[in-house]
């Protein structure tokens, strides 16, 4: 009975020795962690999940009485914790290793594919811009072309995981073109399946590669009975390690970087906002930055103007759009001497006073379905 005693001690001692061991080293790691965060200078820009970080945290108390400060706090903690892309990166592997097939809204699909999850559709809203676009349609008559753009997991739904349920985007922008009455109508569905192997869409980012927009961007201009350029005469340049947004919210660890290619485009005159003049449709900063999709027109402004000084045939387009068509425009400047491009997202002029200041020979609206699905800035189009 004696030893069996003992063995009961020894066993008890051990188990308390070992769970203070613990309880050191977590105590330990939390004033580690503490301490480095206080002489370790904040980052302000977060490259690998292409965002602004938490900084600058000041204490009142009102804001302490209220909660917000805590709140603030928490995320100042959560943006500047040490190592934190490395803990993003393990816990990404952890993720994989556990056979999760999503992650923060981002799907891991076959072949490295990232798309997003969209399950859920708010069918009022997609009604109320369609709706929306149909009267700016019929107002303007047959100079307005609407060009809505498939989502890349309808074009390789094959890569989906098994079982998993997303939106089915074919029939409902089917039905969608079959409502915009008013309008000159481009279903880019059969030429992407028929594309779908010469990388039209980036694996890592929602938007379509520069490829894909040439294919988008050709068949509006034979709508309208153009003619489009012929790529073979442009001298074309690649920026490699491109980590697009899918990638930013997701953070796996085993996918590879797309490769965005641009075109030279000479003699074109850009302004944005009618106050910023650049003799570029690129930003070339941004090559070095996460967001090097945001290269094209410099991103997304509200107003953004393009003359062509090598063009002289007086025709002049409008292009409402999200981001999807900052690649597509450029090939728009070697048809139309002047481009104008349109982001709702922040436009705050009436369309209808724009429109009566200039005259447009085309219109082209364009948005990718989950965009215009859940935009609500779309009906701004109609006033």
């Amino acid at each position: 009975h004696l030893t069996i005693h003992f063995c009961i001690l020894d066993f008890r001692k051990a188990f308390y020795m070992k769970r203070r061991y613990l309880l050191y080293c977590f105590t330990a790691i939390i004033y580690i962690v503490t301490i480095i965060s206080f002489i370790d200078k904040d980052k302000i820009f977060s490259e690998f999940e292409n965002r602004n970080l938490k900084t600058n945290v000041r204490f009142s108390i009102n804001k302490f009485v209220n909660g917000s400060f805590q709140e603030e706090y928490e995320e100042y903690i959560n943006d500047q914790f040490p190592l934190r892309n490395q803990w993003i990166s393990i816990k990404s592997l952890n993720e994989y290793l556990l056979g999760k097939i999503e992650n923060n809204g981002i799907i891991y699909g076959e072949n490295k594919w990232l798309f997003e999850k969209f399950t859920s559709l708010n069918k009022v809203k997609l009604s109320n811009n369609i709706n929306a676009i149909n009267q700016f349609s019929k107002k303007y008559d047959k100079s307005v072309s609407v060009m809505i753009v498939p989502n890349s997991y309808e074009i390789y739904n094959e890569y989906l995981p098994r079982g998993l349920y997303q939106i089915e985007q074919e029939k409902i922008i089917k039905d969608l073109y079959s409502n915009l009455i008013y309008s000159n109508n481009i279903n880019l569905l059969d030429k992407f399946k028929n594309e779908k192997n010469n990388y039209i869409y980036y694996k890592t980012d929602h938007h379509w590669t520069t490829y894909g927009a040439y294919l988008a961007y050709c068949s509006f201009i034979e709508s309208i009975g153009m003619k489009p350029i012929n790529l073979n005469y442009y001298n074309s340049n690649e920026i490699n390690g491109f980590y697009g947004s899918y990638f930013s919210k997701a953070k796996p660890f085993n996918i590879s970087s797309d490769i965005i290619k641009y075109y030279d485009f000479e003699d074109l005159e850009m302004n944005i906002l009618g106050e910023e003049v650049y003799n570029s449709i690129y930003d070339f900063s941004k090559i070095n930055s996460r967001d090097k999709y945001s290269m094209f027109i410099r991103g997304n402004n509200a107003l953004t103007i393009i003359n062509n000084k090598n063009l002289k045939n007086g025709k002049k387009i409008l292009v409402i759009k999200d981001s999807f068509a900052n690649s597509l425009v450029p090939f728009l400047t070697q048809n139309f001497e002047e481009v104008h491009i349109i982001d709702l997202r922040s436009f705050n002029i009436k369309i209808s006073n724009y429109m009566e200041e200039n005259d447009f020979d085309n219109i082209l609206v364009l948005y990718n379905f989950i965009n215009l699905a859940t935009d609500s800035d779309i009906i701004k189009i109609k006033y």
